[in-house]
C-alpha cells in the first residue's frame, strides 16, 4: 500500500540526440534500486529497436516498460502501487498527456516526462510547453551540433519529404538517424 505524499513532476526537454531518454532510463534505474515501484510507458509509433517492451536510449540503455497510443491507457495500466511513472516521447501523447499527468501528480505520484521541446522547424511541441510550466523540476538538455560541435538546442529534418505535416508523427522516420541532426543555432539555416 502507497503511503499518500506530495507529487512531483519532473520533464527532461531538448531536441534528439540530446539523453532525453537516456536520462529519464538513469532516474528510473535509480527509483528501482531504491525499491520504489516503477512503471514506463512509451508511445507504440516509436519501434526503433522493434516492438519491444523496454524503453531503449540511443546509448543503448534500456529499461522495461508499457507500449502505448493514447494517454489516457497510462491511468488504465497504471498498478495501485507505483510510486514512479516515467513516459518517454510525451510529444507524441498530445495534450491529452497534461490531464494524465494532472491525475498522477494529485495521487502522490512521481512524475518523469521526456520529449521533444520543439518540432524540426523549431515551434513548440504540444504538450511539452505547459508540461514544462506545470514541472517542480525542468531539465533541459542540448545535444552537440553536428556541423559545428557546438550546443545545438535544436534538430533539423534533413530528408525532404514535403507531404508530412511536422506537428504529426511519420513512423517511416521515428528514430532513423539519417533523417534529423542536431544543430546549434547559427547552423540551423545552413
Amino acid at each position: 500500500m502507497r503511503k499518500k505524499q506530495a507529487g512531483f513532476l519532473e520533464v527532461i526537454a531538448g531536441p534528439m540526440y540530446c539523453g532525453k531518454t537516456e536520462e529519464l532510463i538513469r532516474q528510473v534505474k535509480r527509483a528501482a534500486i531504491a525499491k520504489k515501484h516503477v512503471q514506463v510507458f512509451k508511445h507504440a509509433i516509436d519501434t526503433r529497436y522493434g516492438k519491444a517492451k523496454r524503453v531503449y536510449s540511443h546509448a543503448g540503455l534500456s529499461f522495461l516498460s508499457e507500449r502505448i497510443t493514447k494517454a489516457s491507457q497510462i491511468l488504465k495500466k497504471l498498478h495501485p502501487e507505483t510510486e514512479v511513472v516515467g513516459i518517454d516521447e510525451a510529444q507524441w501523447f498530445g495534450d491529452n498527456l497534461i490531464l494524465v499527468v494532472e491525475h498522477l501528480l494529485k495521487s502522490g505520484r512521481r512524475v518523469l516526462v521526456s520529449g521533444l521541446a520543439l518540432t524540426f522547424d523549431r515551434t513548440p511541441f504540444a504538450p511539452m510547453p505547459t508540461l514544462m510550466a506545470m514541472a517542480d523540476k525542468v531539465t533541459k538538455l542540448s545535444a552537440i551540433c553536428v556541423l559545428c560541435g557546438g550546443e545545438a538546442i535544436f534538430h533539423k529534418r534533413i530528408v525532404k519529404q514535403s507531404n508530412i505535416d511536422p506537428l504529426l508523427a511519420d513512423p517511416s522516420l521515428v528514430g532513423r538517424s539519417d533523417a534529423y541532426e542536431a544543430r546549434c543555432r547559427i547552423c540551423f539555416s545552413k
